[in-house]
């Protein structure tokens, strides 16, 4: 299957999809608008996973996005669709978004991660990252986050 995948730059014509697997596949109160407003902003640090098997040409199936924050790179989203998971994609994303950074002068990562999301928690620290500190209180929904950062 991976042979049927491709990272690719996310375009404009990609918003509606980054939006679509954004609010299917991540817990959060982020509406297409603010959704869209990171994406005018840091569009260099969004990369997708498209599918291009004849039938789904070039679906999206993941994407991540990529921030600056003080100085230095921040991955806002990052997600797959359940049934493209544990398949090697979100670590394409992640390696394409951090290329990304180092490539624009950036050493450093961070991001958030629910307390409670034990199988985002065990792919960042697979991947590198290391737990930075939590901020109480930091969902919506009154739930812990810890950032995690990973010096690239």
């Amino acid at each position: 299957m991976a042979k049927l995948i491709k990272i690719r730059k996310a375009v404009d014509a990609d918003l509606q999809e980054i939006v679509r697997v954004w609010k299917k596949n991540i817990k959060t109160i982020n509406t297409a608008s603010d959704i869209a407003n990171l994406f005018g902003y840091f569009k260099k640090y969004f990369f997708l996973a498209v599918s291009t098997a004849s039938d789904f040409e070039d679906s999206v199936i993941g994407f991540v996005g990529g921030t600056i924050r003080s100085g230095h790179g921040h991955i806002s989203g990052i997600a797959v669709d359940k049934k493209y998971r544990m398949k090697g994609i979100g670590k394409s994303l992640l390696r394409a978004v951090e290329y990304e950074f180092l490539a624009n002068g950036l050493e450093k990562v961070t991001l958030e991660v629910r307390k409670s999301n034990r199988d985002a928690i065990r792919f960042y620290e697979k991947h590198g990252y290391k737990q930075s500190y939590i901020v109480k209180r930091y969902y919506a929904d009154g739930e812990d986050a810890i950032v995690y950062e990973k010096r690239i």
